[in-house]
């Protein structure tokens, strides 16, 4: 890669032309200075993006929580004519490939970033992830576009979290990669039904759009009716690349994530898929340790067809979480003990609440 931007020590760089402006990180000293409380001193800025930039202020304001802090940057008058092209970021996972699917007839770049959920240090795990991509790339015709970034693995700590970092993060890159489109996908992470607080949000991402580059959040549908779409493209869904455990390893088919995308693909009929290991079980199911961002998938899952032994187990992890117990491990005396634990738990809790009050 021989093409670098450069700013307050992040970088990125790409196989591809990029902006020859600092515009590029206006985007991440946007929330780190909503996060550390200063003052946002930004540059020069097109006028939609000025227009919109109070409203990005505010919403991670009310999101991180961070600060309502003074804007400060001057209005450019002259932007630079729109570069043609249509992007979507790419990374091989539900999301992507149905948005990849979906605009397949106007889409002409994917765009796959190292750095973003695979280290710089992980050379192993991007290197399947880039063929995984190329291959997507040949079948559709579309031009792969490689980029490196070290804002998220080799930031001494990302502003608010990468979880709500990561929408400035795609935004920046993209900012970056102005020279090569005119538009940019970024497929959603949560439906229409589960938003709630996130770094790329159908709320927030077209806001980051200027005069020459538009910013498309795209797709509401639940996973579950993603991968209904993905099961009639068999060599997509060969592809499928969703591990985020970063093994050296395809899928590693044990993860939570692996776990869950293998029960929706078996309940849209496509349990036998080469992308992952023959791990499923319902005992592996009930012992997945669920959050408050994972659970919201989880609950996609039920009533969609599944087996009635894998329904009951999915069922079982939701209600672990729900009641904040300890996964599962099938074992008389851990039965027992996660109830213990429960106990203890609540009994913290209204102390807590006594005390406060």
């Amino acid at each position: 890669m021989t093409n670098r931007v450069t700013d307050r020590g992040i970088w990125i760089e790409s196989d591809a032309p990029l902006a020859s402006t600092a515009q590029w990180s206006i985007p991440l000293r946007l929330v780190k200075a909503v996060a550390d409380g200063e003052t946002a001193n930004l540059g020069g800025v097109s006028p939609l993006l000025a227009g919109n930039l109070e409203t990005i202020r505010d919403i991670y304001a009310a999101w991180i929580p961070g600060h309502k802090i003074p804007l400060a940057f001057e209005l450019l008058s002259n932007a630079s004519p729109a570069a043609s092209g249509v992007s979507l970021f790419f990374s091989g996972g539900v999301d992507s490939f149905y948005s990849l699917i979906k605009h397949r007839d106007e889409v002409e770049n994917l765009i796959l970033v190292h750095g973003f959920d695979v280290s710089l240090a992980d050379a192993a795990t991007f290197a399947l992830a880039e063929i995984q991509a190329r291959e997507a790339a040949r079948i559709y015709g579309k031009r792969l576009i490689l980029a490196k970034t070290n804002m998220h693995f080799e930031q001494q700590s990302v502003p608010c979290g990468w979880g709500m970092y990561h929408g400035a993060g795609l935004a920046a890159v993209a900012y970056a990669l102005a020279p090569n489109h005119g538009k940019v996908y970024i497929a959603s992470t949560y439906s229409y039904a589960d938003l709630h607080p996130w770094g790329s949000h159908p709320i927030l991402d077209p806001l980051w759009s200027t005069e020459t580059l538009e910013i498309v959040h795209d797709g509401g549908e639940t996973r579950v009716d993603k991968l209904r779409v993905l099961a009639q493209y068999p060599d997509f869904l060969r592809q499928l690349r969703v591990c985020w455990e970063n093994l050296g390893t395809y899928n590693c088919g044990r993860c939570e994530k692996c776990i869950r995308t293998m029960l929706g693909l078996l309940a849209v009929g496509a349990n036998r898929c080469a992308a992952f290991p023959d791990t499923l079980t319902p005992q592996l199911v009930s012992q997945q340790e669920l959050n408050h961002d994972t659970v919201l998938y989880w609950q996609e899952l039920l009533d969609q067809g599944l087996p009635r032994v894998y329904e009951a187990a999915v069922r079982s992890s939701i209600r672990s979480f729900r009641f904040g117990l300890p996964p599962r491990t099938g074992k008389p005396k851990r039965e027992i003990k996660r109830w213990l634990y429960a106990a203890r738990h609540a009994g913290k809790k209204l102390l807590l609440r006594v005390d406060r009050s």
